[in-house]
């Protein structure tokens, strides 16, 4: 699909790394990054930000132009920064009928419809999800950090 614009962030939510460390009363532009990577917030709506504890307001307080958030005023040195970018939740509703297939799950996580079983065994934070009449005729071991869902 196209755009006009930035692409919407699609619930991308990222704690941003602590610029404080650059505050000195005299500077009001500061690169935003986290874990060490550029970030580009879709807008200041987008963005929570707090200096000591104050929030700021988006577009009164600071600015944001790509990676860049300037304050209307400069914190002082012995300010502290928090701040996060949200990305836009979007409501994809409940998934059709047979449109999740287990690739889609994570590859901690298998499951198993209508099956008999000799046994059972996961392993360690490995998760599984029984469904539909599963028949498990030996042993079933589920390692601590590891669950099974019988549903």
């Amino acid at each position: 699909m196209s755009y006009i614009g930035k692409r919407p962030l699609q619930g991308n939510y990222k704690k941003l790394s602590d610029i404080s460390g650059s505050f000195n009363g005299s500077t009001t532009a500061f690169t935003l990054q986290s874990a060490g990577v550029n970030v580009s917030p879709q807008s200041e709506e987008n963005c929570i930000i707090n200096i000591s504890g104050v929030q700021q307001e988006p577009g009164s307080a600071f600015t944001i132009s790509s990676s860049t958030i300037s304050f209307t005023e400069a914190p002082a040195s012995s300010d502290t920064f928090f701040g996060v970018v949200l990305g836009d939740t979007l409501d994809i509703g409940t998934p059709s009928d047979s449109t999740v297939s287990a690739s889609s799950l994570s590859s901690s996580f298998f499951v198993k419809n209508n099956q008999t079983l000799s046994s059972l065994s996961l392993s360690a934070s490995e998760n599984a999800l029984l469904v539909g009449t599963v028949t498990v005729s030996g042993t079933i071991t589920i390692p601590s950090g590891s669950t099974v869902v019988i549903v």
